[in-house]
């Protein structure tokens, strides 16, 4: 029993390595399993900018569902400095396989009524006005503001808080 399980322990690496493999390519890198999903958004931007942030959520709608948002934030490779975004939004039980994205640019403010010194990501006006605010309360998330810099408030089944990921 103790030879057995030995030599199963031995072909468990080649097995996993072999496994591995089978999904590389011959240029080395990981080849993506058929119907696999692909981002909305591209890593980098027109300009060459790479992709800094993707927030995404679900939102209170007031003639639908939801609204599934998406905002893909890019900055400039040398300074860092906001460039660019891609905003998405998807109007559940209307038109879910429809999706409105637009673009523009995006700039770093300060401020909501509740803290002064807030970070706040703003969009352009290419972005809806109820779309154009963000309070960065940390790396990994936002709150949708008001025009008037106050969070939104959301409902028992959708916020309009924005979480990472990407």
């Amino acid at each position: 029993m103790g030879v057995r399980r030995a030599v199963s322990d031995e072909m468990t690496l080649p097995v996993l390595v072999a496994a591995l493999l089978i999904g590389v390519s011959a240029s080395g890198c990981l080849q993506e399993p058929p119907g696999a999903y692909r981002p909305w958004y591209p890593a980098v931007d027109a300009a060459g900018d790479p992709l800094f942030a993707v927030f995404e959520s679900r939102i209170p709608c007031a003639d639908c569902e939801k609204i599934k948002v998406a905002l893909a934030l890019y900055r400039d490779r040398d300074t860092d400095a906001p460039t660019t975004y891609k905003l998405a939004r998807v109007y559940v039980a209307r038109s879910p396989e429809d999706r409105i994205v637009v673009e523009g640019t995006w700039a770093i403010a300060h401020g909501t009524k509740l803290d002064p010194h807030a970070v706040v990501y703003q969009l352009d006006a290419h972005a809806p006005r109820d779309f154009q605010l963000y309070w960065a309360i940390g790396p990994d998330i936002l709150f949708m503001l008001d025009e008037a810099r106050n969070p939104r408030v959301g409902t028992a089944g959708y916020g309009y808080a924005l979480n990472r990921t990407h």
